[in-house]
């Protein structure tokens, strides 16, 4: 079921916040107090390749398990001059402190070597296969999982929902791929092709032509781009924050208006009153709250 697809609505969110008497409790978040956030060591980092970004931080409750598991996808434009997986340590923390165990991964940015196209399709997927392995380990319940990706990382994660349904031929698909059961998209990216334009803008040159080589315009984008592939099976919920000015709410409802297109089954949209791009992924605000609590109902979790 397709839930409040049409852009108006977000629209007249907006109206209704600016013609409200009462002010916003806190302004929205700003890069440099996202990037002030105390963030602590993870359990464990675990190495699924060489390069350094190819690896998983693993936060565990301190209680026993089986845990329900949280994979988080980091954001940053995609490149390798922001943070890569340490940016979201402190959700990692936060979860694990509240019963949910987190596999928060890196992967190769467009701009690194060994990034864009395949390779950061590549790592994402292989990051995420691993657990297949280390679950048991450490006491990983695979039947309760979902996946969380913010910004850039909110596009990796819808890709990573539907990557069973690529081509053999391409070299980003993987035979019988660990899926999740569901998908919270944070200020996430689904129409890759849409957005493409304003990646210069908000990322830089380069990072757009590395993760979408041009050398079949046509298809650049088949392969990568949420919107241009089958819809998921499971559940996504696509969250904006209504003041958030680098991924505004417009993108997630041009994705589910894509889904709706292809008959997908469950999308949910949810806009955030006074939210900006970083309040989804900052403790303490009401875009956390709300986004934690999806998170622990996604897993049957206590919250």
């Amino acid at each position: 079921m397709l839930r409040n697809p049409m852009r108006p609505a977000a629209f007249l969110a907006l109206i209704a916040v600016i013609a409200s008497p009462t002010p916003c409790v806190a302004d929205p978040v700003e890069l440099a107090t996202f990037i002030a956030l105390a963030r602590p060591a993870p359990t464990a980092v675990l190495q699924y390749g060489p390069n350094d970004s190819q690896a998983a931080d693993l936060f565990l409750p301190s209680a026993d398990g089986p845990h329900p598991l949280a994979i988080l996808i980091h954001g940053g434009c995609w490149s390798v001059s922001t943070a890569g997986r340490e940016q979201l340590r402190h959700i990692g923390a936060e979860l694990a402190s509240r019963g949910i165990a987190v596999w928060s991964i890196g992967y190769r940015r467009a701009n690194e070597p060994g990034g864009g196209y395949p390779g950061t399709f590549q790592d994402v997927g292989a990051a995420i296969d691993r657990l297949r392995s280390d679950a048991p380990r450490y006491g990983l319940d695979l039947s309760r999982t979902v996946l969380v990706g913010h910004s850039a990382g909110g596009h990796l994660a819808l890709w990573a929902a539907v990557r069973d349904r690529l081509p053999a031929s391409s070299p980003i698909y993987r035979a019988e791929p660990l899926l999740p059961r569901s998908v919270i998209s944070l200020a996430g990216v689904g129409d890759l092709e849409a957005f493409a334009r304003l990646v210069p803008i908000l990322c830089g040159p380069g990072v757009i032509e590395r993760l979408a080589p041009a050398a079949d315009p046509a298809d650049r984008f088949a392969e990568i781009s949420p919107a241009a592939l089958p819809a998921a099976r499971v559940p996504i919920v696509m969250v904006s924050g209504i003041l958030d000015r680098l991924v505004p709410p417009y993108v997630a409802y041009d994705y589910a208006r894509a889904m709706q297109r292809k008959h997908a089954t469950s999308i949910e949209l949810v806009d955030i009153p006074g939210a900006g791009h970083f309040d989804l992924v900052t403790p303490g605000t009401r875009a956390w709250e709300e986004v934690r609590a999806r998170i622990a109902a996604a897993l049957g979790a206590a919250r």
